[in-house]
């Protein structure tokens, strides 16, 4: 049992500036406006003497910085510095095995983590059924967004600004009967894979291969990667696939939270 002042314990002392720090950057950093520093002392429930102590903290760290003419308080540039080597210092496809390999045991199908690169999906690795008849994806293969569940999926959940200027111009090469072959045609798809949390990919590169992606995002709620499910037609129907979506998305989401990463609003397990 502890016993004495807690001003006289420093261990705690210390542990409880570092607990109102760390709650005051997830103030700052969650509002959706700066704050002045009489809207922190009322969102925060701190005294202004204890609230002057950690910012002044904060600042001195360059975890919080001040904006002299707007008289807010702004997270500093030490937050995104951690944040960024934080990204540059893990392989997504070395975070994705466990979940890649759970999806691959359960329904013993292709699994695959792809990245953007341009107009294309790019595939860091497959993991291969041995039911496969006639492989296609191979890491380092790429596929063009409109016509792949991984291209829709990196695509949808792209600010609209990007959406535009990355179609602008496009070529809707046309592989299959099924393929999508206008900028129309591809919005809707795109829309489509907002609501439901994935994309699909029925016979529209290739004429026996189907498949489901879910996206993995970043911090800033932005997809840099995707998780990909196919098989081949007529070992598994479309209607089959689609009811893997759950565990598809869920799988994603994990990688997502282990990389600290945060989905959009828009999307949840529950809009399936």
């Amino acid at each position: 049992m502890l016993r004495g002042n807690f001003s006289d314990n420093p261990i705690l002392m210390q542990s409880s500036i570092v607990a109102k720090l760390l709650s005051l950057l997830t103030l700052i950093s969650e509002t959706q406006k700066p704050l002045t520093f009489s809207e922190l002392v009322k969102k925060s429930g701190l005294n202004k003497s204890t609230l002057h102590r950690l910012l002044a903290i904060g600042m001195e760290e360059r975890l919080v910085q001040y904006d002299k003419h707007r008289k807010v308080y702004l997270l500093g540039p030490k937050v995104f510095d951690l944040v960024r080597n934080a990204y540059s210092g893990y392989d997504i496809q070395a975070v994705a095995l466990d979940e890649m390999i759970r999806l691959h045991e359960r329904f013993d199908a292709n699994v695959t983590i792809g990245i953007p690169s341009g107009m294309e999906v790019v595939y860091l690795r497959i993991l291969e059924s041995l039911q496969t008849l006639g492989g296609v994806q191979r890491p380092g293969m790429r596929e063009p967004v409109h016509c792949s569940a991984s291209g829709k999926a990196l695509m949808a959940f792209l600010p609209e600004q990007v959406i535009n200027a990355k179609l602008e111009g496009y070529v809707f090469d046309q592989f299959t009967d099924r393929t999508i072959n206008n900028v129309a045609a591809f919005r809707a798809a795109l829309a489509k894979v907002r609501q439901d949390g994935f994309a699909t990919n029925d016979c529209e590169e290739y004429d026996n291969f189907i498949g489901i992606a879910a996206p993995i995002f970043n911090y800033m709620s932005e997809p840099i990667a995707v998780l990909n499910i196919w098989t081949n037609v007529p070992r598994h129907s479309f209607e089959q696939i689609l009811d893997w979506s759950d565990d598809l998305k869920e799988a994603a989401q994990n990688v997502t939270g282990l990389i600290g990463g945060l989905a959009p609003t828009r999307m949840t397990l529950s809009d399936a």
